[in-house]
């Protein structure tokens, strides 16, 4: 287990009521700060930049970054506890000390970034995240959309931008969610499967840190790009793989391989062109970019079958069938619908 450190020189501590000893009046010096999903995934790259997992090289410094925090900023912690952090050598110290059990989960608004010489106020949560999305960072929203490690066991709860906890049935459901961009927080815990094994999420700092093995794992397998369709079988339905090779990197062996005839039969990339053909052109999310697509053998460069049943589409779309009554025009409004058309035409 990690230890925490005392950072005296670093940062001030104030316990939960957050109020200034100085002032008679604490309510109006109350400490505020907000759960934020932007400053974890600007923490959990930080950490990954510094390459913090407990014995850390804390040389790198944020000028990496595409923009530098102003100090003091003022964070908080799982159990409540409120920091003021001095120094970016001091937020480096503060996350090399976080373990399981106590984590940064929130910050004051408003604070102050500097990027490209220019200093911005950032005002709120949904400013921190066009922020972050603008610098490329890895979001929950893009693991999701992309990465396969693991699969999320449904149903899940989120909390979208209104403030409503929703249920969330499917992985085509959320990716439907997520891919507009849209801002949800999960409801933990959750459960996800990985190379057979169910394994329980208690908050969003297990889940970043769940996939930051992922990364690390995926970065000595190498697969080539041959479609020789293979097959498992998982909690949430058969799962197909354009190879081997893949299925392997997620955890599978040949032992684990079935049947894909189930799946090919309402596939993607097996219906495009002959079920199916695309209205050009469309729009794919592709590594946190819009990619303009304007024929099939583009739009099949970012079709990952081991991923999305369908490629990251940014909808409304619109699709031919080849229906056993005649040609059909449908303009889908999202990943789940476009899926049942596949499913009930391409048979």
């Amino acid at each position: 287990m990690k230890k925490i450190k005392i950072l005296l020189l670093l940062l001030t501590v104030s316990v939960a009521g957050f109020y200034s000893c100085t002032d008679n009046d604490p309510v109006d010096n109350e400490i505020v700060t907000t759960k934020s999903i932007s400053l974890r995934t600007t923490l959990n790259e930080i950490k990954k930049a510094n390459n913090i997992n407990g014995k850390n090289d804390l040389s790198m410094q944020d000028q990496a970054f595409c923009f530098n925090f102003v100090f003091p900023l003022t964070l908080s912690y799982n159990d409540g506890t409120v920091i003021t952090v001095a120094s970016y050598e001091g937020l480096l110290e503060i996350l090399t000390a976080e373990t399981e059990t106590l984590f940064l989960v929130g910050i004051a608004f408003p604070f102050q970034v500097q990027q490209e010489g220019a200093i911005t106020t950032i005002d709120n949560e949904e400013e921190f995240y066009a922020l972050i999305q603008e610098c490329g960072f890895s979001t929950i929203n893009d693991d999701v959309l992309q990465f396969s490690c693991f699969q999320l066991v449904y149903p899940i709860s989120v909390i979208n931008a209104n403030g409503s906890t929703i249920e969330v049935q499917t992985q085509g459901e959320f990716e439907s969610l997520l891919i507009n961009g849209e801002v949800v927080e999960i409801v933990f815990p959750i459960s996800v499967i990985q190379a057979n094994e169910t394994i329980v999420v208690n908050d969003l700092y297990e889940l970043f840190d769940l996939y930051d093995e992922c990364d690390g794992n995926t970065t000595s397998c190498i697969c080539t790009t041959d479609v020789n369709p293979v097959c498992v079988q998982t909690a949430n339905g058969t799962v197909m793989y354009s190879n081997a090779c893949l299925a392997e990197c997620d955890g599978y062996t040949a032992a684990d391989f079935v049947s894909c005839d189930p799946v090919l039969t309402t596939n993607f990339g097996n219906g495009l062109g002959s079920c199916f053909t695309m209205n050009y052109p469309v729009q794919i999310q592709y590594q946190g970019a819009l990619v303009t697509v304007n024929n099939d053998g583009e739009l099949l460069q970012y079709y990952f079958p081991n991923q999305s049943s369908i490629p990251a589409f940014v909808y409304p779309v619109t699709a031919n069938f080849n229906s056993p009554g005649g040609l059909i025009q449908v303009t889908m409004a999202d990943q789940v619908t476009f899926e049942s058309f596949i499913i009930n035409n391409c048979n």
